[in-house]
C-alpha cells in the first residue's frame, strides 16, 4: 500500500480560549430601584449606590480566531490506506444489502443486493474540510468482481446532498486508479462527506449478481491552496444576554454579561437611546457550562413598557428587548400552531400555515412489520414528529400530556388560537391534542390491545416535502412503552373530554382499558428495539417501570378502581425514573397523583414528596449556576427540551406549594430559551434578533424558509453528527450549538420540544 503525504489537512485543536481568567465565587444578585435623573440606587450586600457618571466606554469584543481548521497545500484532506481496518468509513443501506470489511489492506464491499436506488448500497467518510477556492485532486484505486457502474461524490452532508464533485465510473476485475482534479467553487464546508454509491445508477439496470468491490488508497489531495478561503467554525456569541422577547412588568429581570471587567449597565430606549435606568452587576463568578466569567445584573424594578437595549461597560450592547403585558401572545400562538403545521394525513391550509400549507400527505395504508399476509391498515393522521415525517407514539404521548396539563393547570380554554377547530367551543389545546389521539386510536391492535410503536417508512425520507414522501409505510412492532403511554394519555383524555365529547371520552377509556390489559398480560416484555432493516428513530427505552407507573396512575385517577390503586402503590415502590421527558416520564404520574382530588391520601403524599424532592434538586443546582439551568456541564441532544422540562417541574412544584421561588426560576429557564444563554440565540425560530434560520426540518429546507415558532434542540456537547463534531469540537458545553441544517443534533425540531415550552409559556403568562 502506498503511503500518503504526512500532514493532515484538518487538525482538531484544543478548546478555544474564549473565556477570560476565572475569579470570584457565587454571583450575588443585586436589587435596583429606579430613580430620576438617569441614576439608580443599587442594594446588595454592601448597600452601595452608583450614579450615572457618563463614562460608558465600550470596547469591541475581541475576535478570537478559530484555528482548528487549516488548509495545507501538499497535504491530504482524506488519506486512507485501510492498513488498519476500515479507517473511519461507514456503510449505509437503503433497499440494498451488503457488508463492509477490511481485508489484506483493502476495503471490501460484499454486495448481495445492489438495490434500486443510486445510494441503496453506499460507503461514506466524514471528518475532513473543504475550502472555497482550493484546488483538490480526488483519487482512489478500485476493482470489482464484475463489470458495472458506480458513482463517487464529494458532497454537502445535508439538505439536498448535492455534489461538489462527482463522477460515474465503470469498474471491473482490473484495478484502476481514478483521478479527478477540481476546484471547490462553493462556500467553504467544515463537514462535507465523501461517498461511493453502489446501487443502481441512473440509466442502468439493477445488478442482481452478488459481487465484491474493492477500494484502496483513497485520497483527497490539496493540489493548490493559494486561493483557499478560511474555514469558519462556530460564531463568537454576544456578551450581553437578555430575553429577546422581553419581560412582563412584574417579572424578575436579569441581564447576564460574560466578562470579568463589566461592573455597571444601563437601559436605554431602543429608538432614542435615552438612558432610562442604571444598575450595577453583582459579584463575579465562573460558569462551567459557558467556560466563561459571568456577572448578573438585576433590573426587576424597572417596569416601564417600551423597547430597550442594555449598554454594558465595557462589553457593549445587548440585543433589543421589550417590557409589556402582551409580549408573548404572538410567539405563543406560533409555538402552538407548529403542531398544526406538523399535521399529517390532512390538508394544512394556506390561510393558517402560509407557505407551509400542503395537501393531505401519507395517505397510503401501512403494513405491520413482518406481516407476510400483506394486511394493510389505515394509519392516516397524527403529527409529523420532527424534521422528518415519522409518527411515534411515545413522543406523541408526551406532547399530548403537556397540552393536557397546560389546559388543566392554568385554565387555558382559549378557542381562538387559529387552528381550523377554533370557535367550536372546545379549547384549542384539547382540539389539537385530539388530532393526535385520533391517530393513536388507529394504531392500537384490536385483538391484543397492544399499540404499535410507530409509523414510518423503512428509512428516513430524502429532503422532500411531506406530500413527496411516497415510500411504503410500516407499523413497527407493538411495544410496552408505546402501549403504557397510550393507556396513560387515553385514560386522562377520558376525564378531560367528558364535558366536551362524551362519546369520544368513552372510546378513550375503553381503549386505555384494553391497552392496560395488554400490559398485565405482558409484564416481562422487553424494551423496544428497531428491527435490523428499520432505521428510522427508535425511541428505545429499556427502563419501563416509569411507564408502568404512569399507566396505572392515570387509570386509577380516571376510574378510582381499586385494582389500579393497588397497581399504583406497587409501582410507586419500584425503581422508576422521574422526569417529564418521553423516556423518563415518572413525574407525569407523580404530579397528577399529587394534585388530583380524591386520590388516596398516602399515595398523594408520597407522590408530592417525591416530586418536590426532584424540584428542590433542580432549584438548588439552578441557583448555583451562571445561567440558572441546573444542567451542569452536560448538555444532551435536545437540551432545550431538558431545560423546559425542568421549568415544567418547577411550575408543578409552585402549583403544589404556592412557593414563588419555583416560579422565579421557571421564568429564568424561559429567559434562557429566548436569549439568556451562552450562545445568545433566541432558540425559537422567527423570534428575537438572533434566531435559527437553517433548521434541520425538511419543509423548511425544501422551501428555503424557516417555519416560525419551532424550538430547536440547542446546545449539545455530545457532538452527535459530523457537522457538530467538526465545528463544535472543543467548544464549551453550553455554547455547543450551530445554526446549520446539516447539524441535526443541535438544530432539528420536534413536537415534544415545543410542548413543554407551551406549558411553560402558559404557566408564566
Amino acid at each position: 500500500m502506498r503511503k500518503f503525504r504526512k500532514t493532515a489537512a484538518v487538525v482538531a485543536a484544543a478548546a478555544l480560549a474564549l473565556s477570560l481568567c476565572a475569579c470570584g465565587g457565587k454571583t450575588d444578585k443585586a436589587t435596583t430601584e429606579q430613580t430620576s435623573g438617569g441614576s439608580a440606587t443599587v442594594t446588595d450586600a454592601t448597600a452601595s449606590t452608583i450614579e450615572d457618571d457618563g463614562d460608558w466606554t465600550t470596547t469591541e469584543q475581541e475576535v478570537v480566531e478559530d484555528d482548528r481548521f487549516t488548509t495545507v497545500e501538499g497535504a491530504d484532506a482524506i488519506g486512507v490506506t485501510f492498513d488498519d481496518g476500515t479507517d473511519g468509513f461507514t456503510s449505509y443501506i437503503n433497499n440494498g444489502n451488503f457488508t463492509m470489511s477490511a481485508e489484506n489492506g483493502e476495503l471490501v464491499c460484499d454486495i448481495t443486493k445492489s438495490g434500486p436506488l443510486e445510494h441503496s448500497c453506499q460507503i461514506y467518510y466524514d471528518g475532513f474540510t473543504m475550502a472555497k477556492g482550493c484546488v483538490y485532486t480526488m483519487s482512489f484505486d478500485v476493482r470489482s468482481d464484475i463489470e458495472r457502474v458506480i458513482q463517487w461524490r464529494v458532497q454537502i452532508n445535508g439538505g439536498d446532498y448535492h455534489a461538489y464533485a462527482s463522477d460515474f465510473i465503470t469498474v471491473g476485475p482490473e484495478t484502476q486508479t481514478i483521478t479527478k482534479e477540481f476546484t471547490m467553487e462553493e462556500n467553504s464546508d467544515p463537514a462535507p462527506r465523501f461517498v461511493v454509491n453502489m446501487g443502481t445508477q441512473e440509466g442502468q439496470t439493477e445488478v442482481t449478481e452478488a459481487h465484491k468491490i474493492y477500494f484502496d488508497n483513497i485520497s483527497l489531495f490539496v493540489t493548490d491552496g493559494s486561493n483557499a478561503e478560511k474555514i469558519v467554525g462556530a460564531p463568537q456569541p454576544i456578551q450581553v444576554k437578555v430575553n429577546q422577547i422581553g419581560y412582563k412588568p412584574d417579572d424578575t429581570k436579569t441581564v447576564i454579561v460574560t466578562s470579568k471587567d463589566d461592573e455597571k449597565f444601563k437601559i436605554v430606549d431602543a429608538e432614542t437611546e435615552e438612558t432610562m435606568f442604571v444598575g450595577a452587576y453583582g459579584e463575579l463568578s465562573y460558569d462551567k457550562s459557558a467556560e466563561s466569567n459571568v456577572r448578573h445584573g438585576d433590573f426587576t424594578a424597572f417596569n416601564t413598557p417600551g423597547t430597550y437595549k442594555i449598554i454594558s461597560s465595557p462589553s457593549g450592547a445587548s440585543y433589543e428587548f421589550s417590557i409589556g403585558d402582551d409580549l408573548y401572545d404572538d410567539v405563543y400562538k406560533d409555538v402552538v400552531l407548529m403542531l398544526y403545521k406538523q399535521r399529517c394525513g390532512t390538508e394544512v391550509t394556506k390561510d393558517i400555515a402560509g407557505d407551509f400549507a400542503h395537501e393531505a400527505c401519507h395517505m397510503q395504508e401501512a403494513t405491520v412489520y413482518g406481516d407476510t399476509s400483506g394486511t394493510k391498515i389505515d394509519v392516516s393522521g397524527g403529527w409529523h414528529d420532527a424534521g422528518d415525517y415519522g409518527r411515534y407514539v411515545v413522543s406523541g404521548a408526551k406532547t399530548v400530556q403537556d397540552l393536557f396539563l397546560a389546559y388543566e393547570d392554568y385554565g387555558q380554554t382559549a378557542d381562538d388560537l387559529g387552528i381550523p377547530e377554533s370557535g367550536n367551543k372546545t379549547p384549542d389545546l384539547l382540539d389539537e391534542a385530539k388530532y393526535e389521539l385520533d391517530w393513536m386510536l388507529k394504531i392500537q391492535d384490536a385483538a391484543s390491545g397492544g399499540v404499535y410503536h410507530k409509523v414510518t417508512a423503512l428509512v428516513f425520507p430524502e429532503t422532500v416535502l411531506a406530500v413527496d414522501e411516497t415510500d411504503d409505510m410500516v407499523l413497527a412492532p407493538i411495544s410496552y412503552a408505546a402501549t403504557a403511554d397510550f393507556a396513560a394519555v387515553m385514560a386522562k383524555a377520558s376525564v378531560l373530554y367528558a364535558e366536551y365529547d362524551a362519546d369520544f371520552a368513552k372510546s378513550c377509556l375503553d381503549a386505555a382499558t384494553n391497552a392496560y390489559a395488554f400490559l398485565e398480560a405482558n409484564p416481562d416484555m422487553k424494551g423496544y428495539e428497531n428491527p435490523e432493516d428499520l432505521v428510522t428513530g427508535a425511541y428505545d427505552d429499556t427502563h419501563l417501570a416509569d411507564e408502568t407507573l404512569w399507566a396505572s396512575a392515570e387509570m386509577y385517577i380516571a376510574t378510582k378502581d381499586a385494582k389500579y390503586l393497588t397497581a399504583t402503590k406497587t409501582a410507586l415502590d419500584s425503581n422508576y425514573l422521574t422526569g417529564f421527558g418521553w423516556a423518563d416520564i415518572g413525574n407525569y404520574a407523580l404530579y397528577d397523583l399529587a394534585k388530583t382530588e380524591g386520590v388516596d391520601a398516602d399515595v398523594a403524599k408520597t407522590a408530592k414528596e417525591k416530586l418536590l424532592a426532584d424540584a428542590d434538586e433542580i432549584l438548588s443546582k439552578a441557583e448555583s449556576e451562571g445561567f440558572f439551568t441546573g444542567m451542569g456541564v452536560t448538555y444532551p441532544w435536545g437540551s432545550n427540551m431538558t431545560i423546559t422540562n425542568k421549568g415544567m417541574e418547577l411550575l408543578a412544584a409552585a402549583n403544589l406549594t404556592g412557593d414563588a421561588k419555583y416560579t422565579e426560576y421557571a421564568q429564568k429557564m424561559r429567559d434562557y430559551i429566548f436569549g439568556v444563554n451562552p450562545t445568545g440565540y433566541c432558540y425559537v425560530t422567527g423570534y428575537g434578533s438572533l434566531t435559527p434560520n437553517a433548521t434541520h426540518h425538511r419543509p423548511s429546507q425544501v422551501l428555503k424558509e424557516t417555519m416560525p415558532g419551532m424550538l430547536v434542540g440547542g446546545a449539545n456537547n455530545n457532538l452527535n453528527d459530523p457537522y457538530a463534531n467538526a465545528v463544535l469540537y472543543g467548544i464549551a458545553p453550553g455554547r455547543a450549538y450551530v445554526d446549520n441544517e446539516q447539524c441535526y443534533s443541535c438544530n432539528e425540531v420536534t413536537i415534544y420540544w415545543n410542548s413543554p415550552l407551551i406549558y411553560l409559556l402558559t404557566g408564566l403568562n
